[in-house]
Formats: structure tokens, C-alpha cells, sequence
């Protein structure tokens, strides 16, 4: 497991408190009343508490000396750092816990008390819902008591302000020293104002009996009984992390830096550094933390099984994380890169996706190789009907015009998803799950993402964009992106994206270069050039042959060497050097006030200007590092190369020094005196209202002439780097990495006119002379038969086949073909299958094969139904939320599709859910037919003929914590014609009992859909090994089958019954029988449908404040153009009229 977090403090107290749970044994009352609690989560702590925090960080200031004592610590079996520089930071932490001065009136406590104090008053008396996702599916009865929470946390310091703590604090207290220091200037408070403790536990059954079971008290009483079940589950947890130290099943890897940087160093190997730790330091990036070890000793940290990334794609671009670590995430089926927003981008979530991708899903997830689960499945488990309710009372307040969406998304492989495959390894492997495009259309597709990553610099929209975000704003209105940003993700697609590259680049580049919206961005086109060459993945001639050579194949004007000096001057300079730039402590004082605390952020860019002779010009570079401190010239180039760096930074008094990394070409051209070298401010909305006043018009912070020999100097490499290195790095990664060989099955994608993926197709080609050769030539008869959402099999009459397996899934039911039979190939081509159509195959009920025989979940998440709270005795009362959440579980078009009573033969999981909300509802005693007595005991009945396939028998009710549901503990008995006969007593009973079953219909392609997900309800909760002679290994297939009177599930689960079953005596007779399943309610994705949205129907933008739908790919472009038969359907473009013209025209009135 490896960690990173740029605030090195937040690494420090977390290793303080990974190691206190296991420097002794502890009881499970010991640590709620212990240090541990308080010491995490409270700001103020008694003097008991300090002197704990203090002994201990003393043991791991003497454990940490060096990397080599740590590792031989007590701690370093299960806690150790990729490298020696983040050891350093978190020992400088630590030695300030136990030296730090927090008596009264020190510089500390003043500054943590005043922080609390100046937070509570904005807080006021206000209601907050910072808290509320801890309520789960109850979060609309925890709006009044979480607020109250929120509040005392900041009154008081202590965890919900409650009476046992504060009580035992008293007044004689101390400021937590892990709350106090951090990396925040000046030493000043810097705890988040969203800061809530409670908002990391999960307290569903605890506000159902506070609400619902007659316990409702006061608001401190139920503060009190919140923190009381939070320091359960904490304890719970630091047991469990105990356990996992002590049986060597865990082990941390802690890295203190910037995340992105050290998943591009990760790419590259653990060798030379490549990049820089951090921002605004001088520190390169060096994995060095095993260096005194064997290799064979090192842990892996080029491959991971799961990358969670928080919500850092918030702060620094989602694009930026996932090609960042997609390429460190392993091929597996269980292989999951996680990512989570907190920042609306748009007011629909159904846009909000899409809107910070800058291009459709469906394409960015073909071409990246790597999509969203939701997308796959086209459902969810998670509650997302909670969020939604979140957002509809936590709308912005005053000056804070973001508002928060959480959205969480898990991306695996959609080649492995949706085709049970291997995980990936060998070159042919690799093709078979490549996609190959033509050169034009994927030219253009990059453009469009392009022009979105950069639309900030079209000045025609900055009065506009001004004034819209004085009323909201969105994520997408932060500038995240730089030319280094497009060229990694180009790098990605390199290997993952089968074309003539060099035509894409040559297009891709020409469609940038006469551009003339992004006026702004036409000055950056050189420093695009420069990073393709940087990133190994494009090199123009100018700099693959050097200026020198080039200006004699173009008979170009370049500078004399003998009026160059230094690195320029040499006979062969190199094509991209590095501008070192000092700017003047005084010229920042713009941001700081001369104070040393930054007072905003805004982007910023070096500009080199000619400003003399026949070629003038400007060029921006977006892409550098700076520190605060010097540069010493003295090289033997006349560059510097002893680099010194101030570590008081912001609160120094050292220049800023700017390492910029520029193509030499524009340096030799035109007259020396003429260069201008600047940093100068982007040109936003926010820096144009905010800096023109005080910078003006151009936004220029320091202005210098080349020939400024104490501001400027020129020198090949960055601080501690080699240019040359790096770029061969990246040649040889890409060369690892990437498919140069089509294999004989890669799909092609076909675009539309937008640029978006709608087809894939296959193109096998047979060998001259060979059996499928003369097969075809004969005039045999072709055939393509479907065998799941991205597998066919391509037949030629009754005895030739071919299996064709598509790297993303598809209408495998709807493909066609073309045949050339004297040139003897054939193409297979199948629409892009979109969720949420309907899919014959139901892939989101899909199980998995591993390698070595074990399943695995696809889309389904596993929950351990033993350790999730029960909902115990459930009361009339408890149908207020149950309804709220079970209400969430349908989308917007498939209750327009239900309320209206329309053909829902198509739409099975329409059915299903409504067939889940009669089961979860009958059970909570809420079936009206049931006279309010809760049922166990469920019949899945075919419609068409009044037979009963399948018993579920309902145990129990439990909150399912991780997604914000419930989850019902049961076990099913598919029933044959052989077990009818065998259990037809216990049966007889089983009809009899009071209150007997309840029916639940279901039309046949329902019941399909039961069988085909009964497998991975089973999984979902499995825990039990399945045997060697499991029926699925032998059968080869999941379910074993779909048909009437055949068992879908393997046998290995049947009989392994728990006490919630055994204990209803009516069920004895089918205990061997039974397999346990997690029933849970099945939700909508929010980033693809909305559960407020009438499809078909002419309903007014301005009245819904939504935009209209393609009724075929879900896309909202603003123009639609309606069907001219029937006037209803709306489609973004003919071919998606086309493509959805076959289910339409059943309905079209033509």
C-alpha cells in the first residue's frame, strides 16, 4: 500500500497514530477513553494527552535517525517511505510535537484558538451539511443534529462538543500540537473549515434509533450518542489495523510530495530522478527509500491492484490523474482506479462527467482504456439518491458560489469487463484489447479536447464567463490544464490507440496552428512542440536536429555564434534549454502585501518576447518549477550550476527562481537586445478582474532583457537533471509500452461527424488458399452470433468459426457484415453499446473468471453481511426514509416509461427494480397486502404460466455502510422439477405459513435477468471457497444456465446456512439447499441519467432548467432534431436517428 499527501504534516500524525495502536496491547475500552481518540480528532487535549503524544513521537524521532533504523525498528515491518527526503520532513514534524510550546498564551495556542474562534463566528447559528453523508440513507433526519455537531467541534475542539470529553478536558487544557503545525506559512492555523470528525463513520442505525425507535432526546444527548458509536467503529478499526500488523498482512509506503509527479516517476522506474517532490522546492524526486536493501527486497510499485485517488482530480484535473495512473494499474478483472469529485461541474450530474472529461465518455473510455463501471453497467448499488438530496438543501451561501456534487467512480478495463479475459501481458494480448482509428478522425477528436482543456484563453467569451461566475461556479472554471497536459495524455494513447501517429500528429498540429479561437493559446505553440519532444512522443526536425543544423537545411536567419555565448554559442547547441529567471522578492509583494502569506493563486507563465527586427514574436511557457533562493553562474557554459535553495520560501527573503524549459530555436533568432524574458499572469476572468488594477493590462509581474546577466542566465539542464536522460526515458517507456503491430483481430473505431465513437469493427482476413478462403470464395453462407456484450462468433456454414472478442462492449446482437469474397476477408460491425439501452446480455450481472479458477465481481461491490448493522425491528416510522431512498432507485425516463404504462418488455431492469422494492418493502413490514406484517418468504413466479422457479427466503435487514444503502441478508433455492418433487412436504408448509409467501411476477425477460444475477448476489457476500469440482469451472460458463427448470448457481454454497437462517424452523427442510445472496436496490448512474428528466416529450428548457436529451446516446448539445414521423423522438445527429430507428420505428406514428 503506498500513500502520498503533499502536507507532510497529515503523513506525520497519521504514522503517530498507526504506530500508537500497536506500541501496546490494547482492550477495546482502553481505546475509547485513550489518548488515541482524543490525540487524532480533538484540537484541544488534556495535559495527559500531550505528555502520551510526546513520549511517543520521542520513540520515533530515536526509530527514524536514518532509513536504515527505521526499517529495523519495531515499526518498519509495516511502515515504511519510498524515500529518504519524506522520512526527513516527517521527522522535523515530529520533532516539533515534542518540542512545540502550547502553554497559554504562546504563539501556538493563540493561533489555534483563534483560528477555532474565528470559525465558529462564521459559522454562526447557520445549519451545515457538512456531516450528513454519515447518515446514509437517513441523511435527511441528520440535518438539524449535524449541524449542531459541526458547531460544538469548532466551540469546544472536541469531537461533536460532547459531555463525556469535555467534561474529562476540563479548562486546563492543551492545543493539539498535530492540529497546530503544518506547512502553512507563518505558523498559522491551517485546519480545513469542512473539518467534521464524524463525517468518517458511518451512523445510519444510530440516527434510525435516535429518530425512529423512540429514542429522540436532546440535541447534546444526541450529539453525545453519535461520538459514542463513532469511537465504536474507531476502535473496531484500530483493532482491525492491529490484527492486520500483527499477521504481517499490511504495510504502508509513505511518500510526502505531489501526487502526479510521483505517478510519472513511478512510470519511469525507480532510477534517476525525472522530476521535482513538490512545488516550489527544490527536491528531485528520487525513490531511494529501499536503496541500502536487496532488490529483490524492494516493494512493487509500478503495478497496483486498486489507485484511489480522492478527490484530487478537483484540484488538479481529472485528466491530469488518469493518465497519470491509468499506466500503473494492472489488467486484471479486480484492477480498479477510483476517483471522486467534490466540485459541481455543471448544474445537471447527468453533464458532469462529460463536461470535465472535455469529450464524451464513451470514446475517452475506448480510447484511454479504461471506463467508468457505471458506464458498463449502466447501474449502480451506491445510493446516489442521497447525494442528490444533499444537494438540494446545501446549495451555496453568501460569498461561496461552488457547489459541492460528491461523485464517485470506479474505472476498470472494458476489454477485460465485458469479455471474462486474462489479464493482459503479451504483445498480441496488448493488441487484442487495442483499438486502432484513422489518423483524421482521431486528430480532430484530440483537437476537441484541446480546445476544452484550453478554452479559458478565447478572449471572446472572457466578459461572458465573467459575469456568469459571479452568480456560480463551476470546476470546470478552474485553469488546471497546460500544453504538458495534452501531450501526456497524447503519450497514453500511444499505447493504447492503434493509427498512423505521424499523420495524427502532422494533422493534430496543423488544426493548432490555424486555429483562431484560442487566441491566447496561439503564443503556446511552441511550448506544445517543445513537450511532445520532452515526452518522447513527437519530435519536429527543428529540435530533433538542433537549430544550427536546421538553419541550414531552411536557409534560416539565426544569430552569428560569435554574438552568442555560452550553452548557445557551441557548435551544435542543444534544441531545448533551460531559462533560469530571478524575479525580485519586491515584485512578488503583489500576492503577499509584503506580508509573506500568499494571498491567491493565479496561473502564471514565463513569456519570451522579440521585440526587435523583422521577426518579432511572443512565446508562453506554462510548464516550469521555481524555488525561492539562487542560482550561482560559474559553469563552464556560462550557466549555472550550484543551485541553493531558501527553505524559508514565502517567508524568506530569497528571490523566486524560475527554471523554465524553452526551445533554443526562438533565442537565436533576431537581435539579442531584442529578447524579453517575463512572468506575467494568465489571462483569466479571475486575473483580469482581480490584478489589472495593479499589474496592468498585460498582467505582468517582472519584465527583464535577455542580456540581464543577475536576472537571466541559460543552461542546458534543470538542477540536479539531465535533459537528454529524461527524454530517452520516456522514448524507452513508450517504446515498452506501446502496440507497433496491428493484430489480426483489432477493432476500428468508426466516428461521427462530432468525433464521437459509434461503432467498432473487425476486419479478419484470411490467407489465401486456406479452408475459410475457399469456404468464402464458394459462396458459403455467413453468419455472426452473439455470445455476450463484446464476443461473437463469426460462422462460415455449420463447420468453419471464428471468435471475435471487441475491446469495449457492444450491440453484439445488432452487428453486420460486409464480405469480400474474392479478396477473402470479412468485416464485423457492431454499435457501441451506450448505457443505459437495454443489453441483451445484462453485464452488469456479469462474474468473472480469474486465471487461477477464483470469481470475481465485475460491477457488483462485495459486502460482508456479518459486520453490517442490522435495521432491527422496523416500525412504521422507518417507511419515511425507506421510501425516500427506495423512491431514488428509478431514473427519470424509466418512471416516465412505468407511470405511463409502455411496453416494458425491453426494459427488464424496470421490472426488476419494482420486483427488489416489493421484496425490501414486504420484509419491512410495508406490504400492504401483508396487513403490515413483515414477510420472509418470496416466490419469483413466471407471468406467462404461474410457475415458481426460484424461493428467496429474507433473514434480515442491514445498512450496507460503504454505499449509503441497505442490503437484505437472504438465501434462494432455484427449484427444479426434481427438488419440487423431493421438497414438496416442507413446500406444503411453506404455502401454509402465516404470512404466506409473496408472489413476485416477473415477465420471462425479467426472469432471464433474476437467473443471470442470482451468480453474483451470491458473490456478493460469499464466504465460502468455491471446490475444485465447482460446476461453473467444469461448465465453463456463469450462470450454469438461463433456461426453465435449470439451477443457475454452482453447488458449492448450498447448505452454508448461519444462525439467521436455522433459527426459523419452517426453513429446516431447505437449509441444504439454500446459497446465501445480498439483496440490494439497484440505483441509476447519476453521470448518465437523471432522475428528474420526461424523454419524448416537449418539455420546455426554461421551466425544467435542464437541456434536452438525445434519445439515443443521452448526449445534451442544445439543438436537437426531432423525428419527422412522430415529432416526439430528439436525436443530436442523423446518425443517431438512424442507429436508434430500429426500436423506434415500432412507436414512430409515421
Amino acid at each position: 500500500m503506498t500513500c502520498c499527501d503533499i502536507e507532510p504534516a497529515i503523513l506525520a500524525r497519521n504514522v503517530v497514530l498507526l504506530t500508537l495502536i500497536n506500541d501496546r496491547p490494547l482492550s477495546k475500552d482502553d481505546i475509547k477513553s485513550h489518548s488515541i481518540w482524543n490525540l487524532f480528532y480533538h484540537m484541544l487535549i488534556s495535559n495527559s494527552d500531550l505528555v502520551t503524544l510526546q513520549e511517543h513521537t520521542g520513540k520515533l524521532l530515536i526509530a527514524s535517525e536514518t532509513l536504515q533504523t527505521w526499517l529495523e525498528s519495531s515499526y518498519g515491518d509495516y511502515i515504511q517511505f519510498t524515500n529518504e527526503a519524506t522520512l526527513t520532513e516527517l521527522r522535523h514534524y515530529w520533532t516539533q510535537y515534542v518540542s512545540a510550546d502550547v502553554s497559554g498564551k504562546s504563539k501556538i495556542d493563540v493561533n489555534v484558538r483563534d483560528g477555532m474562534s474565528k470559525r465558529s463566528k462564521e459559522i454562526g447559528t447557520s445549519s451545515f451539511a457538512h456531516g450528513l453523508r454519515s447518515a446514509g440513507p437517513l441523511w435527511l433526519s441528520g440535518l438539524e443534529v449535524l449541524g449542531h455537531t459541526y458547531r460544538r467541534y469548532w466551540e469546544t475542539g472536541v469531537a461533536g462538543g460532547n459531555t463525556a470529553d469535555c467534561t474529562q478536558l476540563g479548562q486546563k487544557n492543551h492545543v493539539n500540537p498535530m492540529f497546530a503545525v503544518s506547512s502553512a506559512p507563518l505558523g498559522e492555523f491551517a485546519v480545513h473549515y469542512g473539518s467534521e470528525p464524524l463525517l468518517g463513520f458511518h451512523l445510519a442505525e444510530t440516527f434510525r434509533k435516535l429518530y425512529y425507535c423512540g429514542e429522540k432526546k436532546a440535541l447534546a444527548a444526541q450529539s453525545d450518542r453519535l461520538v459514542e458509536a463513532a469511537k465504536t467503529q474507531f476502535t473496531d478499526w484500530c483493532h482491525a489495523f492491529s490484527a492486520l500488523v500483527r499477521s504481517r498482512r499490511v504495510c504502508v509506503q509513505l511518500f510526502s510530495g505531489e501526487a502526479v509527479a510521483l505517478c510519472h516517476q513511478l512510470q519511469l522506474g525507480i532510477g534517476e530522478a525525472r522530476f521535482y517532490t513538490k512545488p516550489w522546492k527544490l527536491q528531485p524526486l528520487r525513490l531511494d527509500g529501499h536503496a541500502g536493501q536487496k532488490e529483490s527486497c524492494w516493494p512493487s510499485l509500478d503495478r497496483f491492484d486498486v489507485i484511489d485517488t480522492s478527490n484530487l482530480g478537483d484540484h488538479v484535473g481529472l485528466i491530469n490523474m488518469i493518465v497519470a495512473t491509468a499506466p500503473l494499474l494492472r489488467t486484471q478483472a479486480t484492477s480498479v482506479l477510483c476517483t471522486e469529485s467534490l466540485l459541481a461541474a455543471s448544474d445537471d450530474p447527468t453533464s458532469s462527467l462529460s463536461a470535465v472529461l472535455g469529450t464524451d465518455i464513451v470514446t475517452f473510455s475506448l480510447f484511454i482504456g479504461l471506463a467508468p463501471t457505471g458506464l458498463l453497467a449502466g447501474t449502480t448499488f451506491e445510493a446516489v439518491s442521497n447525494e442528490a438530496g444533499l444537494q438540494s438543501i446545501s446549495r451555496p451561501v453568501g460569498i461561496q458560489k461552488q457547489s459541492q456534487y460528491r461523485l464517485r467512480i470506479h474505472w476498470k478495463s472494458p476489454y477485460v469487463q465485458s469479455s471474462s479475459a486474462c489479464p493482459v501481458s503479451s504483445d498480441k494480448e496488448k493488441a487484442l484489447k487495442q483499438v486502432s482509428v484513422e489518423a483524421d478522425g482521431l486528430a480532430a477528436w484530440l483537437f476537441s479536447i484541446y480546445k476544452k482543456m484550453f478554452a479559458k484563453e478565447d478572449l471572446s467569451t472572457l466578459f461572458s464567463a465573467l459575469q456568469s461566475m459571479q452568480n456560480k461556479q463551476y470546476s470546470t472554471d478552474m485553469q488546471r490544464y497546460t500544453r504538458a497536459a495534452i501531450v501526456a495524455l497524447i503519450r497514453v494513447l500511444k499505447t493504447t490507440v492503434l493509427t498512423d501517429w505521424s499523420l495524427v500528429m502532422t494533422t493534430f498540429l496543423d488544426m493548432v496552428e490555424s486555429d483562431r479561437t484560442l487566441l491566447v493559446g496561439s503564443n503556446s505553440l511552441q511550448e506544445l512542440n517543445m513537450h511532445l519532444a520532452l515526452f518522447g512522443v513527437w519530435t519536429l526536425p527543428v529540435l530533433a536536429q538542433g537549430p544550427r543544423r536546421i538553419q541550414k537545411t531552411f536557409n534560416l536567419q539565426l544569430r552569428p555564434r560569435s554574438n552568442v555565448e555560452g550553452v548557445l554559442g557551441g557548435p551544435d547547441p542543444p534544441s531545448i534549454v533551460h531559462i533560469i529567471l530571478s524575479i525580485p522578492r519586491k515584485s512578488l509583494e503583489v500576492f503577499t502585501g509584503g506580508t509573506g502569506k500568499i494571498s491567491s493563486t493565479p496561473g502564471i507563465h514565463v513569456s519570451i518576447k522579440q521585440q526587435c527586427g523583422d521577426q518579432q514574436y511572443e512565446n508562453c511557457f506554462h510548464t516550469f518549477h521555481c524555488y525561492f533562493g539562487r542560482a550561482f553562474q560559474g559553469g563552464d557554459d556560462g550557466g549555472p550550476d550550484i543551485f541553493e535553495e531558501d527553505d524559508k520560501g514565502w517567508l524568506g527573503s530569497a528571490d523566486l527562481v524560475i527554471m523554465c524549459p524553452v526551445p533554443t530555436f526562438g533565442l537565436l533568432t533576431g537581435p539579442r537586445s531584442g529578447l524579453k524574458v517575463c512572468l506575467a499572469l494568465n489571462t483569466t476572468t479571475e486575473n483580469v478582474g482581480l490584478y489589472t488594477p495593479k499589474l496592468g493590462p498585460l498582467l505582468t509581474v517582472f519584465e527583464t532583457s535577455m542580456d540581464n546577466r543577475r536576472r537571466v542566465s541559460i543552461c542546458e539542464h534543470l538542477a540536479y537533471m539531465n535533459t537528454k536522460d529524461s527524454i530517452a526515458s520516456q522514448q524507452k517507456w513508450l517504446q515498452m509500452h506501446s502496440i507497433r503491430t496491428e493484430a489480426k483481430t483489432t477493432a476500428s473505431a468508426i466516428l461521427d461527424s462530432n468525433h464521437r465513437a459509434k461503432k467498432l469493427a473487425i476486419r479478419i482476413a484470411f490467407i489465401q488458399g486456406s479452408e475459410e478462403a475457399k469456404a468464402l470464395a464458394s459462396g458459403i453462407f455467413v453468419a455472426v452470433a452473439p455470445v455476450s456484450s463484446s464476443t461473437v462468433i463469426l460462422k462460415l456454414g455449420d463447420r468453419l468459426s471464428r471468435r471475435l472478442v471487441f475491446p469495449f462492449p457492444v450491440q453484439s446482437s445488432n452487428c453486420k457484415t460486409r464480405i469480400a469474397r474474392k479478396s477473402s476477408w470479412i468485416e464485423v460491425e457492431a454499435p457501441i453499446y451506450v448505457a443505459p439501452q437495454p443489453d441483451a446480455f445484462d453485464m452488469w450481472t456479469k462474474v468473472h473468471t480469474k486465471p487461477d479458477g477464483s470469481l470475481s465481481l465485475g460491477s457488483i461491490p462485495c459486502v460482508n453481511l456479518d459486520v453490517q448493522p442490522a435495521v432491527s425491528s422496523a416500525t412504521k416510522k422507518d417507511q419515511g426514509w425507506l421510501n425516500l431512498l427506495m423512491g431514488g432507485t428509478l431514473s427519470e425516463s424509466e418512471k416516465y416509461l412505468k407511470d405511463h404504462n409502455h411496453d416494458l418488455s425491453t426494459h427488464p431492469k424496470i421490472d426488476l427494480k419494482e420486483s427488489l422494492n416489493i421484496i425490501i418493502q414486504s420484509f419491512a413490514g410495508f406490504n400492504p397486502k401483508a396487513k403490515g406484517r413483515p414477510v420472509q418468504n418470496f416466490q419469483l413466479t413466471l407471468s406467462r404460466n404461474n410457475s415458481c422457479h426460484t424461493l428467496i427466503f429474507v433473514s434480515g435487514l442491514h445498512h450496507d455502510l460503504d454505499l449509503g444503502s441497505i442490503v437484505l441478508d437472504a438465501w434462494v433455492l432455484p427449484l427444479t422439477t426434481d427438488r419440487v418433487q423431493m421438497l414438496a412436504p416442507g413446500l406444503q408448509g411453506l404455502l401454509s405459513a402465516e404470512p404466506p409467501p409473496v408472489g413476485v411476477y416477473l415477465s420471462d425477460r425479467e426472469s432471464t435477468m433474476w437467473k443471470r444475477l442470482l451468480p453474483a448476489l451470491a458473490e456478493r457476500c460469499r464466504t465460502w471457497n468455491h471446490k475444485a469440482s465447482c460446476e461453473y469451472r467444469n461448465k465453463g460458463q456463469i450462470p450454469l444456465s438461463i433456461e426453465e427448470d435449470q439451477n443457475p448457481l454452482c453447488g458449492c454454497g448450498e447448505g452454508q446456512v448461519t444462525p439467521s437462517f436455522t433459527k426459523v424452523k419452517q426453513w429446516a427442510p431447505f437449509a441444504k439447499y439454500v446459497t446465501r445472496i445480498a439483496i440490494a436496490p439497484v440505483f441509476p448512474v447519476p453521470y448518465l441519467e437523471s432522475l428528474m428528466r420526461f424523454p419524448n416529450t416537449e418539455v420546455s428548457t426554461a421551466t425544467t432548467g435542464q437541456r434536452p436529451r438525445c434519445d439515443n446516446c443521452n448526449a445534451s448539445p442544445g439543438q436537437l432534431l426531432a423525428c419527422s414521423g412522430c415529432g416526439k423522438a430528439r436525436y443530436c445527429s442523423k446518425e443517431c436517428q438512424k442507429a436508434a430507428w430500429k426500436a423506434h420505428k415500432v412507436k414512430c406514428k409515421k
